[in-house]
């Protein structure tokens, strides 16, 4: 047989198939859109971890693997989202004389700000740090300048905005050398940060306002002692400097039992929590993935039992014509296959087409690679050979005088 005939026998054949399906249409779409939900279901697992540990990765590089955060309040009170102020700045000045600590970062936030530009108005948080707050964290900006010495040691009425505050307030006019008023304080921008991205599981990192300490302490909240978070960065292991952190603070609050007024972090934990968001996404998701997927399946497969029902006659013609049980059988698998890649395909455009809407949703950039469409066509092609399998079988068991006569 010549190159030729088998490529004009190869077109009949997919001439003949696409007939078919185009006849029993009502039952494919019904198959075909299981098909492409289970898939779609199967790209938001794969690009949404990849995502996820991806900005989990970034954030790590960004807070250093050296460094250390202190939180006012026991991981119980932080738990109930209590608002206890434990730290001072007497702890911060007395962390500095561990050994290898070589940067320490005072921070007092006030949440829920409200900030107004004109007729725009938004609500953030303001965070109040020490001058070394940009270079600590390496953020950088996208227009400006950091406020410096000057502006710290006279508490002066100055604000570096995140890139979702200037997109609220802004909306891409320039803000450099604006005065907003935050809270009942009239303010100049001196500078906009450059854009992280919303954080794993929480609030958007660039959702917020920076401003010198002094300044949030004596002009903004009236606060002269106490302080919401304390960040350190350390040139020895991390997990020995917590130690002599704790030893430290709880020497200075007095604690003689078991449980810290105060919760320390390190980079480390990060990792861990963008694991556990990881885990409980592909179980979420692959659960409703799988449920998808074997519905189809089980509906695609009845489907097939019911068209063979139909075909009957045509199959007992097709083999008093010469067609073997093994082309029949493989005739019944190439149209469930055939169904359920096109449904795969579809679910990969539709995932595509649905990123940002995803993206909103889980607060999670979704990252597409190729293995999402490796991972995507191989379900497809299981769940279409699983499914048809055993129709496909039996109608190849039809023998031809019964399936005429029938």
């Amino acid at each position: 047989m010549g190159l030729s005939q088998k490529i004009s026998q190869l077109r009949e054949f997919l001439e003949e198939t696409i007939k078919i399906l185009y006849y029993y249409r009502s039952r494919v779409i019904f198959s075909f859109s299981g098909v492409a939900l289970g898939i779609l279901s199967i790209c938001v697992i794969v690009t949404t971890i990849d995502g996820a540990n991806r900005k989990a990765y970034e954030i790590f590089e960004a807070l250093g693997p050296d460094a250390i955060m202190i939180f006012s309040g026991s991981e119980r009170q932080r738990t109930a989202r209590e608002r206890v102020n434990t730290l001072t700045i007497y702890d911060a000045d007395s962390l500095q004389r561990i050994g290898g600590i070589y940067d320490v970062l005072k921070i007092y936030a006030v949440r829920g700000v409200n900030m107004k530009y004109q007729d725009r108005k938004w609500q953030t948080m303001v965070a109040g740090g020490t001058e070394n707050y940009f270079t600590s964290f390496k953020w950088g900006l996208q227009s400006g300048s950091f406020f410096g010495s000057k502006e710290y040691d006279n508490a002066e009425a100055v604000c570096v905005i995140g890139a979702k505050v200037y997109e609220e307030l802004f909306k891409g006019e320039s803000a450099i050398g604006k005065v907003i008023q935050i809270g009942q304080l009239p303010t100049k921008v001196v500078g906009v940060l450059e854009e992280r991205g919303g954080t794993v599981g929480g609030p958007n990192i660039d959702d917020r306002v920076v401003m010198p300490l002094t300044t949030v302490m004596s002009r903004l909240s009236n606060e002269k002692r106490f302080l919401t978070m304390i960040r350190l960065k350390t040139s020895r292991d991390p997990d020995a400097t917590i130690e002599d952190v704790k030893s430290v603070l709880r020497s200075n609050h007095g604690i003689q039992g078991t449980e810290d007024d105060f919760t320390t972090r390190s980079s480390k934990d990060i990792l861990q929590f963008v694991s556990v968001i990881s885990g409980s996404l592909f179980l979420f998701l692959g659960t409703a993935a799988i449920v998808a997927l074997v519905v189809s399946g089980f509906v695609l497969a009845n489907l097939f039992y019911l068209t063979i029902q139909e075909r009957k006659k045509d199959i007992g013609i097709r083999r008093a014509y010469g067609a073997t049980r093994k082309g029949i059988l493989l005739s019944f698998l190439f149209e469930s296959v055939f169904i359920t890649i096109i449904g795969g395909i579809a679910g990969v455009l539709l995932s595509i087409a649905l990123q940002g809407t995803f993206e909103k949703l889980f607060d999670i950039p979704m990252v597409f690679s190729f293995k999402v469409v490796v991972f995507s066509l191989i379900f497809s092609f299981l769940t279409g050979l699983l499914s048809g399998l055993k129709p496909a079988m039996k109608a190849s068991r039809i023998e031809p005088i019964e399936a005429i006569r029938g």
